[in-house]
């Protein structure tokens, strides 16, 4: 295992995280692995941002054991577990400074432990690449369709139409269209001059084999794609449903209570429709409060855990895009 960090060094290369950040304190005790074959396309895929989604990382060990250097077109560089600390604890939340990774970006290079694996990424790693995959699940909170959404602005190796075609490539049912949030990694990464797609999908707690295998094999069909996995294009879904969510699509808890969903996740729904049940959690009465779908479209994300406090998300809807 490599301590320097090299990312021009050809062949398959492991990196302790550890030592690349010179860090004592339990940060970073995971691998960075680099994957060199020359020129050609550059991706960084990262999985584990929050600890408790689980698919990303399961997935992404499986591909650096799969692939050798033969199997590049360029340079794809893998780190399966981003959050290590949040990782062991089965948290979103770093333990080490109660920190969503997702919300620090770009970093600072003299913060918290969680600012400072940020500030790493963003001012050291990311601008090294063409293309930023960011790989989450619902985690223990959620559960979410497969889909793909994505950032990229002037100046970035990839653009809007370029952009547009990683996303089809990828094979989901579902690309979603939704304003970026600069303080997480694929929203500040256009700012670092690297485009980025984010991929979601299962999770709610358990790890299920087929919510894993979705996640890898359009991790394999999209890297194929692009181009930076060897082989000819792999063929994706036609019926590609375009949606676009906004703050107006999500329904949240009214007060506390016990959530019974209506509709399966990735259902149809119109506006108004009865989307879930919140059972009053105290009291004599068993009245549940009727959530309705604030937009019509199709339900992209439930909640997983069935109690629910006043003003937390239960889900949200995402409503057709007009071409």
């Amino acid at each position: 295992m490599s301590k320097k960090l090299d990312l021009s060094a050809r062949g398959k290369s492991v990196f302790d995280l550890r030592t690349v950040l010179e860090t004592p304190d339990g940060l970073a005790e995971d691998v960075l692995v680099s994957i060199n074959n020359g020129p050609g396309p550059s991706v960084i895929l990262c999985g584990g941002i929050h600890g408790d989604e689980y698919e990303p990382q399961i997935a992404l060990r499986r591909l650096i054991d799969a692939l050798s250097t033969s199997d590049i077109r360029g340079r794809l560089v893998i780190i399966p577990t981003l959050n290590f600390p949040a990782s062991q604890k089965g948290s979103r939340l770093s333990p080490l400074d109660g920190h969503n990774m997702n919300r620090v970006f770009p970093g600072k290079p003299d913060g918290t432990a969680t600012e400072r694996l940020a500030s790493f990424l963003y001012g050291q790693v990311f601008p090294s690449f063409d293309l930023l995959v960011d790989v989450h699940s619902g985690g223990g909170d959620y559960r979410v369709v497969p889909m793909i959404f994505g950032f990229t602005a002037p100046g970035c190796r990839v653009g809007d139409s370029e952009l547009e075609r990683v996303m089809e490539g990828w094979g989901y049912r579902f690309i979603q269209y939704v304003d970026g949030i600069a303080s997480t990694s694929a929203g500040s990464s256009p700012s670092a001059g690297v485009a980025s797609v984010e991929i979601e999908g299962g999770s709610g707690g358990d790890v299920t084999e087929r919510d894993v295998e979705i996640m890898y094999s359009g991790i394999v069909r999209g890297l194929t794609n692009f181009g930076v996995l060897a082989g000819s294009e792999r063929a994706a879904p036609k019926d590609v449903i375009r949606v676009e969510v906004t703050d107006a699509n999500q329904y949240t808890a009214p007060a506390d209570g016990i959530i019974e969903h209506r509709v399966e996740l990735g259902a149809a729904v119109g506006e108004g429709q009865i989307v879930a049940l919140l059972h009053p959690a105290s009291g004599a009465s068993a009245d549940p409060i009727k959530l309705h779908a604030p937009r019509s479209g199709y339900v992209l994300r439930q909640r997983a855990r069935a109690f629910v406090r006043k003003g937390e998300l239960i889900g949200n809807t995402g409503t057709p895009r007009i071409q």
